[in-house]
């Protein structure tokens, strides 16, 4: 077997790839940074994209990377796709953690799964003002711990999502691979005890915290960083072992 495992990252609501540029720096693993389908500043009628359509975008950046083995690492709303991208590489996973994530019971969609009074308010909150919240929002919930040079980053590139994004119910099937869910000590849009909940429904085998804000890809990357390279360095070992 080919130890060389990758990582693919599949970032969250309204931002994109480069969100992940820094983190990319402190790792010494082959990684893909994957983007949501329509995410150009001028894009239209993103609400015509379908759930179906963010899990394909994923797959075929995936395919097209054609590496053999690898890790998900996806963050917040994004391990939606990812649970159901994994389905598409049974073979080629190696291992999925979560990172500050909503982790869905079979059946639900990422609005029901938030907690109350969360949950009542934000369907609501999508019928009246769409996916893209206000600035002040924005820098209040994601960017609580960043500079100020990445909170204008992330106003400035924040684009909306397909509210299909949100309201699809998925079943899901992970494959039996290593799973770690990381915790956001820090994380003004979900509160600790609540991720908790969230690990458990991953079935985690480890819980790591960061004392981190919602986007710790930017603010803590270095810690970040030390937590994913020792993640596949377990597998491998694991693996090695195993095949001996």
């Amino acid at each position: 077997m080919d130890n060389n495992i990758g990582i693919v990252f599949i970032h969250g609501a309204g931002l994109n790839c480069s969100i992940w540029d820094d983190l990319i720096k402190e790792i010494n693993i082959p990684t893909l940074a994957i983007d949501f389908p329509n995410k150009k500043p001028d894009s239209k009628a993103i609400d015509v994209l379908t759930f179906d359509d963010y899990v394909s975008a994923a797959t075929n950046q995936i395919k097209n990377w054609k590496k053999d083995h690898f890790i998900i690492v996806a963050h917040s709303i994004g391990t939606f796709v990812g649970l159901k991208v994994a389905d598409h590489f049974k073979n080629e996973l190696r291992g999925f953690v979560a990172l500050g994530s909503v982790i869905p019971i079979n059946g639900n969609s990422f609005v029901s799964s938030l907690p109350f009074p969360q949950k009542l308010i934000m369907p609501i909150i999508l019928r009246l003002f769409g996916t893209k919240p206000p600035q002040k929002s924005i820098e209040s919930e994601l960017c609580n711990d960043l500079t100020a040079e990445q909170t204008s980053k992330i106003v400035n590139e924040f684009t909306p999502e397909s509210k299909a994004l949100y309201r699809t119910k998925i079943n899901f099937n992970l494959p039996d691979t290593n799973r770690l869910y990381i915790k956001l000590e820090n994380d003004k849009s979900m509160p600790s005890t609540f991720q908790d909940k969230m690990a458990k429904n991953l079935n985690a085998e480890k819980i790591i915290t960061i004392d981190s804000g919602h986007l710790p890809m930017m603010s803590k990357a270095k810690q970040l960083a030390a937590i994913l390279s020792d993640f596949v360095t377990e597998i491998v070992q694991d693996e090695k072992t195993t095949n001996r």
